[in-house]
């Protein structure tokens, strides 16, 4: 039979790219002799890394309109936008390739994002099997971190995207002093300050890594730890994808301190 080519277009979000994991698998799985290509900027190639659904990464450093020439040659036969605006609009248009775009696809009252994209390949015949999102992060490196976190510990990300509230400072000063377990604190180098005063005032066993580490070791970090405390739903979605329990906090958190870090101690029993 003759293979399917199907070249998925993703946007330059890493959370969307996460939630479009199901979609990739039931692309590879239900659609007989597929091929998939995955399409994203190099800085996020990490994020599909390893995932057995992707027969191949193709990258850009700038901008898409870079790989023009190289989409031509590899000629596949759809178009999967994910990204669904003006991204790949050029691209498209010098291709001339057969394109299924996301911003075709209104979206339902009560509907969320993952039903809307099985219904851009309703095509297909790809029909959701209700799994979870597939991540495989590299591999964690004991090195990283002192000797005394070895025997197990939290990983507190700090790194927020847009729009994500945080908890004040002295609610998750607070939080951590209550959970009383070794813990490693994650982020970008602008949250370093922060993760230090995390350290000095709880007096309990922080090790402040933000900024020491790219996304893809901090998710081997979390890959490597016992439970993963986030305010940002991106990095809760990695914690659920590696499959460890998570707790995401913000501004208004759901549970008190005492219940939220009794619920974090358990998972070091």
């Amino acid at each position: 039979m003759t293979e399917v080519r199907f070249m998925i277009l993703f946007p330059e979000n890493p959370g969307e790219i996460l939630l479009a994991t199901p979609l990739i698998r039931g692309l590879k799985t239900q659609v007989t002799d597929s091929y998939i290509y995955a399409v994203l900027p190099a800085s996020l190639f990490w994020i599909l890394q390893g995932n057995p659904h992707v027969d191949e990464i193709i990258s850009y450093s700038d901008r898409p309109d870079e790989m023009i020439g190289g989409v031509r040659d590899l000629m596949p036969d759809y178009f999967i936008d994910l990204e669904g605006k003006k991204l790949y609009r050029h691209l498209k248009r010098k291709t001339k390739i057969f394109d299924f775009c996301i911003g075709r696809v209104p979206k339902s009252n009560g509907g969320n994002q993952r039903e809307r994209l099985f219904r851009l390949a309703e095509v297909f015949e790809v029909k959701d099997d209700q799994g979870g999102l597939d991540f495989a992060p590299a591999g964690f490196n004991p090195d990283w971190l002192p000797e005394k976190f070895m025997g197990g510990f939290a990983a507190l990300a700090l790194e927020v995207q847009e729009n994500e509230p945080m908890m004040e400072e002295d609610r998750l000063i607070g939080l951590v002093s209550l959970v009383e377990k070794p813990t490693v604190v994650i982020g970008a180098a602008n949250t370093r300050k922060l993760a230090e005063r995390i350290g000095q005032r709880t007096g309990c066993t922080v090790f402040p890594a933000c900024g020491d580490f790219n996304e893809s070791e901090m998710a081997a970090i979390i890959s490597a730890s016992r439970v993963l405390v986030s305010y940002d739903t991106y990095w809760s979605l990695i914690g659920t994808a590696i499959g460890k329990p998570v707790l995401k906090i913000g501004i208004q958190d759901p549970a008190g301190l005492p219940e939220a870090a009794t619920w974090i101690r358990k998972w070091f029993s």
